[in-house]
């Protein structure tokens, strides 16, 4: 049993990076692709729209679960 909390205690801090090296770097490549694109004014809309878009959803996603309770 004791092995087993050791894994967990190394497995979960390792998936963490890993999700987040994951997210950060796909996030950094779509900054590119959008730059290579259509320049800085293209990275510009993408980083407007999802600094209001993300809280947006968020903030409709939990109304929608409140009503629902």
């Amino acid at each position: 049993m004791n092995d087993n909390r050791v894994g967990m205690a190394l497995l979960f801090p390792l998936l963490a990076v890993l999700l987040i090296v994951g997210y950060g770097g796909g996030l950094g490549v779509t900054f590119m692709v959008v730059y290579a694109s259509f320049n800085e004014w293209g990275v510009v809309a993408l980083g407007v729209a999802l600094v209001v878009g993300v809280p947006t959803i968020a903030a409709l996603l939990q109304r929608s679960v409140e009503r629902n309770r």
